[in-house]
């Protein structure tokens, strides 16, 4: 489950359905909450700069609270502290609207399929995916073709 910030009736539509879709694609429970925030590049920016030190805006932001997950995990693989009895905290998404329409524009496809492209990438980082490896990078660029044709919102 997202908990949203700052996102519009419609994105929040549109990345439901694409967290849907990763749980789906990864044979994996729903038993996460994530916290969500479509904002400005500025406050992006801030973000990256606090906790990365990189002093630019980039499009989307992952703060996993958990290190090697593997998938697919049940809430007995939680700590109490992780499971309030209902859902487990994952981490948080900072995605900036900005951003994501330029580079729609830039890669000539839509503001929802960008949207849904960043979502998705954040859900995986959340999840454990990452792509420093180029071997990580294969398995998680399969995965996000996968969400994205499962949404319909390919290139």
């Amino acid at each position: 489950m997202i908990e949203f910030t700052g996102a519009k009736f419609a994105e929040r539509r549109l990345i439901r359905r694409v967290e849907k879709a990763v749980y789906a694609v990864l044979m994996q429970q729903d038993i996460f909450s994530v916290d969500l925030a479509v904002t400005d590049g500025e406050t992006v920016r801030q973000f990256n700069r606090e906790t990365r030190g990189v002093d630019s805006e980039t499009d989307v932001l992952s703060f996993p609270y958990f290190e090697g997950l593997k998938l697919p995990v049940t809430t007995a693989d939680f700590s109490d502290e992780a499971f309030d009895g209902r859902r487990v905290a994952l981490g948080s998404i900072m995605i900036s609207s900005p951003r994501a329409h330029l580079q729609a524009e830039e890669y000539g496809h839509s503001y929802e399929r960008e949207l849904g492209f960043l979502a998705c990438h954040g859900l995986l980082h959340l999840l454990g995916f990452d792509h420093i490896k180029e071997e990580d990078e294969r398995v998680m660029r399969a995965v996000t073709d996968k969400v994205m044709e499962r949404v319909e919102l390919t290139r």
